[in-house]
């Protein structure tokens, strides 16, 4: 099934905060819960809760996709650095997520950006690894003064241009 043509894609606004928290923290409660301690899993939470999703928006650029009245997906840059890459889980496996990362490559590219890099949890590392993100080094990231466990990636963007 092809839904890209049926996917669209726009820049998240603050009326879509707690619509991108509730996505987001769904798709987490499944996909990083089980690898998280109660005190990561709650710095979490507040880390994209409503109120946080509205600063985010105000400083990040956060894409939304739209499909069938809803969210259901979502990719954040700030600087080179991408943040917040999450799929509705109904919807995962279904090409949303390379839609939406090839959307933030062409934009990162029309912005001056020729690499970007991300913190990659180990339930995301195969996807990034088949879709041509290179491993940097293995990284604790300090949120809250707990640490969490991540793989630093990059992807270099000059030579995909032409996509």
């Amino acid at each position: 099934m092809t839904m890209k043509n049926e996917i669209s894609i726009r820049p998240a606004t603050a009326a879509d905060a707690a619509a991108l928290s509730e996505m987001i923290c769904a798709n987490a409660k499944t996909t990083l819960l089980p690898h998280y301690s109660r005190e990561q899993w709650q710095i979490f939470l507040n880390y994209y809760s409503p109120e946080a999703m509205h600063a985010k928006i105000e400083k990040q650029h956060i894409f939304c996709a739209w499909f069938d009245g809803k969210i259901v997906g979502t990719v954040a840059l700030e600087n080179a650095f991408v943040y917040g890459f999450y799929t509705r889980l109904e919807y995962r496996n279904m090409g949303i997520g390379q839609f939406m990362m090839q959307h933030l490559e062409r934009f990162a590219i029309a912005i001056g950006i020729s690499s970007i890099e991300l913190a990659a949890s180990p339930e995301g590392l195969s996807f990034y690894l088949a879709n041509g993100w290179e491993k940097v080094k293995d990284i604790t990231i300090e949120h809250g003064g707990v640490g969490f466990q991540e793989t630093l990636m990059v992807k270099h963007l000059e030579s995909q241009r032409k996509r």
